[in-house]
């Protein structure tokens, strides 16, 4: 089996509108945030990044149905990475 990788290792950047200050801010929330606040929080985030709307839908669904503030972190933060076209 061979797997096929991109030509370059350069990361290439789709639609970063969070951005490195986004992802800080995430972080911090997570420190103090109740789950249902810090749900809102990735949520709000999600919204007002780049990306298609059945791609934000599918996203904000998977932070709605998520249990813990771990798994919703994850998601936000893999749509954040995608942005910048790290492809998670």
């Amino acid at each position: 089996m061979q797997l096929k990788t991109q030509s370059s290792s350069k990361a290439r950047l789709k639609k970063d509108t969070i951005g490195n200050d986004g992802l800080l801010k995430l972080y911090e929330a997570y420190s103090y945030m109740g789950i249902e606040q810090f749900r809102e929080y990735c949520i709000a985030l999600v919204e007002s990044g780049g990306g298609n709307r059945p791609t934000k839908d599918a996203i904000i669904q998977s932070i709605d149905n998520a249990f813990s503030k771990d798994e919703m972190l994850k998601k936000t933060n893999n749509f954040a990475f995608a942005g910048m076209g790290l492809g998670v």
